[in-house]
């Protein structure tokens, strides 16, 4: 009968059509909305939530402290009182005292801290719950400026570009290398990016777990890694279609190594993100860590950007230098993110972006390695690469860990 209605309506009454389990939705959740406080009263009561803040961060300033606070949930919550080590202390608000869900204000504490000192915040709410959070020791927080600007630009060069073009080296080794043993080092690609896939992962689900439940992490990593992977996968049809004339065909040379070099730029985002954020919150003996752990680490991801031109046509120093920024740079805004905004929630973004990106170029290399390699993906120098990825990321991973 819908479809005899829609003929007559016309040739595009289908989108109207499609609106109509749309509305429909609209009017029952609009109906429990109105009721479902009773409807939920005939099995039983939830308890009240807490009148708890979430405190996103503690910055130390000469001569006062600034608190950042968030409200999780539903309810509307209102600063009452805030407390340093146990005393209350008077207080003013960058915002409004009074927060609806998700809603952020800054609290600014004027206080004569010492350096190095370790403190408990704590922000009472108007219902008397105290929220605490605890600061080992405070450092001095810097706030945006030229310097701070071009130190983070170093880091993120040092951490992202310079290991990428020291890995690119490699690829004169890899042109003269036998055909198995490149197949092998492109497997070994698959190998490294399964792995950043992974770690990437891990970082976002971790961080997913510390932000209000109202944020909605679970939903949000998976709108990154689906936009990722969708747009990534857009990208190589392009790059096929290009090439080849055909969007089906996989794609090989200075194609597969930019979206090598996408996909791991992506990732090292993530990282200077990381490791801009280590630095501005104070944990600079944890920040240099990173610093030279990540530079070991990153190498091999220029190896996987190198593997896929040591056939084919041969690329100048531009397009390799190109290739290099493009895998290498974002560890630069990573940074900067870092270190001048400090948010979970983009952190958790973009390590879903890197999760999605890894994973749809892990797709193309297996599919040209499938194709092109000798004996295909059974082959045990196949089979070997792919397990030295791996190994070798994982055994550079120590030192970061």
């Amino acid at each position: 009968m819908a479809s005899t209605a829609a003929g007559r309506l016309g040739p595009g009454a289908w989108r109207l059509w499609a609106l109509v389990p749309l509305l429909l939705l609209v009017g029952v959740v609009s109906l429990f909305a109105s009721t479902g406080a009773s409807l939920v009263d005939l099995v039983g009561r939830a308890p009240p939530p807490l009148d708890e803040f979430d405190i996103r961060r503690v910055e130390f300033k000469p001569g006062e402290i600034r608190v950042r606070v968030t409200n999780p949930q539903r309810p509307k919550l209102t600063i009452a009182t805030v407390m340093v080590d146990d005393a209350i202390v008077p207080f003013r608000l960058d915002g409004p005292a009074t927060l609806g869900r998700l809603r952020s204000s800054t609290i600014v504490v004027p206080y004569q801290w010492v350096e190095d000192d370790p403190y408990t915040v704590g922000v009472t709410s108007s219902s008397g719950i105290e929220t605490t959070f605890d600061v080992p020791a405070a450092v001095a927080t810097r706030g945006p400026s030229p310097r701070g600007f071009l130190g983070y630009a170093l880091i993120g060069f040092l951490v992202g570009i310079v290991p990428v073009a020291l890995g690119l080296g490699w690829l004169p080794s890899l042109r003269r290398a036998d055909a198995r043993w490149v197949a092998a080092f492109m497997a070994m690609t698959a190998g490294l990016l399964s792995f950043l896939a992974l770690d990437a992962l891990t970082e976002a689900l971790g961080l997913q777990a510390g932000l209000p439940s109202g944020f909605q992490g679970p939903g949000l990593i998976l709108l990154g890694v689906s936009a990722s992977y969708l747009g990534l996968t857009f990208v190589a049809q392009r790059f096929s279609a290009a090439g080849r004339g055909e969007r089906s065909a996989p794609l090989e040379g200075a194609a597969l190594a930019t979206l090598v070099a996408i996909g791991i730029g992506l990732h090292n985002l993530g990282e200077g993100l990381a490791i801009g954020s280590s630095i501005a919150l104070g944990e600079l003996a944890l920040g240099t860590f990173l610093i030279v752990g990540f530079m070991i680490h990153n190498i091999t991801e220029g190896l996987g950007i190198a593997a896929p031109i040591a056939r084919g046509e041969r690329i100048g120093l531009t397009r390799l230098a190109a290739l290099a920024l493009v895998a290498g740079a974002p560890a630069i805004a990573g940074a900067w993110i870092g270190g001048f905004v400090t948010s979970d929630l983009l952190g958790v973004f973009f390590f879903a972006l890197a999760v999605g990106a890894a994973i749809q170029v892990v797709v193309e290399v297996v599919r040209y390695v499938a194709r092109r390699a000798p004996g295909g993906l059974q082959s045990g120098h196949v089979i070997g690469g792919y397990l030295a990825g791996i190994i070798v990321m994982y055994a550079t991973g120590l030192l970061v860990a």
